[in-house]
Formats: structure tokens, sequence, C-alpha cells
């Protein structure tokens, strides 16, 4: 089983940069309680992808198009401006409906153009990703934007944490909310963009959420929330992967799966310990 693994061993490294990198953001998903943010970006940037696949296989575009993860990265950053500048209502539009329409407009606009484009195996690289396909190259572009990120994230804990938590304290203190915002929302455009050729809409969201969740569930404090989201992450991406390789299943929803065991069995230990 393991020298089976180990044939594809540059995809379970790209896959544990992506498990690490979207967990640490996935925790402030969750606090901020802009989970379907997290899903609405996932597929706004699946649609840069559908574009590029479309144009692609149309001929259109030249050399741009051979290249997705530039269309994802651009549409991606977008969503993220589009939402870090949309915390009240739109012309009294509730965030939430806005978020809503976004998500869905997203993925009926990537899934048009899927179904028109001529590249094969366009629809399961769009859904589930290509963990598989991940090469030595891409996984050290993936470690050239988590690093970045992850180090931004470390540096400036507290603030992300301060007006994450306490926005309108943090306002009253000075802190430049909207900018701090849009930084968060920078770095979590930039992942999700890199991370959706690879991993996909599901693995993604996944790992923006679970991991978090079950940080949540078990730890007493935030470095404790963030130490679990991220070992969970690992975990869940090792075991997922080691299994689906041998046993030739889709290696997205393994892990998948195995985030859900891990969260589940979370949750069952903070019953029996009365946490409650």
């Amino acid at each position: 089983m393991f020298s089976t693994v180990l044939l594809f061993k540059d995809a379970l490294y790209g896959a544990l940069v992506i498990a690490l990198a979207c967990s640490v953001l996935g925790v402030y998903v969750v606090l901020r309680r802009i989970v379907f943010v997290g899903a609405a970006l996932a597929e706004i940037s699946s649609a840069g992808i559908a574009l590029a696949l479309w144009l692609s296989g149309r001929g259109l575009g030249g050399e741009l198009t051979h290249h997705p993860v530039l269309f994802s990265l651009l549409f991606g950053l977008a969503g993220a401006l589009f939402f870090s500048v949309g915390q009240s209502g739109r012309a009294g539009v509730p965030p939430d409906a806005t978020i809503g329409v976004t998500y869905a407009v997203a993925a009926a606009v990537g899934i048009l153009l899927i179904a028109k484009a001529t590249v094969g195996e366009a629809h399961d690289i769009f859904l589930q990703g290509n963990i598989l396909g991940i090469t030595k190259t891409d996984m050290l572009v993936l470690l050239g934007i988590a690093i970045p990120v992850l180090l931004a994230h470390l540096v400036f804990y507290k603030e992300f944490l301060f007006v994450s938590f306490d926005r309108e304290t943090a306002r009253t203190l000075g802190f430049g909310v909207a900018g701090w915002n849009a930084f968060l929302y920078f770095t979590l455009g930039l992942v999700i963009a890199f991370s959706m050729q690879f991993a996909g809409v599901m693995l993604v969201f996944n790992f923006l959420v679970l991991p978090a969740v079950t940080g949540l569930l078990l730890a007493r404090n935030m470095t404790g929330v963030f130490a679990i989201a991220i070992g969970s992450a690992i975990i869940a991406a090792v075991v997922g992967f080691t299994l689906s390789v041998p046993f030739d299943l889709p290696s997205g929803p393994a892990i998948i799966a195995a985030s859900g065991v891990i969260a589940a069995l979370a949750w069952l230990g903070r019953h029996a310990l009365g946490r409650a």
C-alpha cells in the first residue's frame, strides 16, 4: 500500500500544503460565520478555471488559457474584493443573500462553460480537482503561495483575531478594520484560487470548514483551535490519500470522508466529556 502511495508522493505533499493553508484560514471563516463566503469564492475560482477550459477548447485566448490557475486567481481575487467591501447589505439586500446569489450564479456559469468545454475529463477536474496530477513543480508553486500567506497570518495573528472577534472595539481603538478585512479576504482568495485547480470545489470547501469545526469542538483556547484544525486537516489528507490510491477511490472524496469521521469523533468526544 505505502509503496503505491510513494509513487504519488508529490501529489500527497501538495495535498498537505493545501490542507495546511486552508485549515488555518478556515478558522477565521468559521469564527466570522462566513462559511459560505468560502464556498462562494471556491465556486467563483472554479468558474475562472471553467472559462479557461472553455476558451482553450475553442482555440481562443492564446497561451493564457493553458494556465487555468491565472483565471482562477483573477476570479478569486475579484470575488475576495467584492466580499471584503460588502460587509453591510447592498441596497437593502442582506449580506447572506448576496453570498447566496453569488454562489448560485458562479456555480451555474461554471457548469455551463464546462458543459461546452471540449477538454477531456473537464467535468471531473471541475468538481473534484486532480490531486493525483500534482507534480513537484505544482507543489513548489503551492508552497510559494502558502508560506507567505501563513507567515502573514502568524505575524498579524492578533490583528486578524481582534477584527474577527470584536470589530466595533477594534474600530474604536483606531484599527483599520476595512483594511484588515480586505487583507484577510485577499489571503483567502489567493489560497482558494491556487488550490482550486488541484483540489476542486468540494475538497477546498472541506478544508475551510471541517478542520476548523473540529478545532472548535475540542480546543479550550484559540491556539488550540488552530493546532487541532491543522492537525486534523493533515491527518485527513494523509489517511484519505493513503486509502484512495491502492483502493482506486477518488482522492478528494476520500479525504473529505476522513475529515467527516474526524469531526464526528470530535463531536462524540466533546459530548463524552460533558462539554456540550
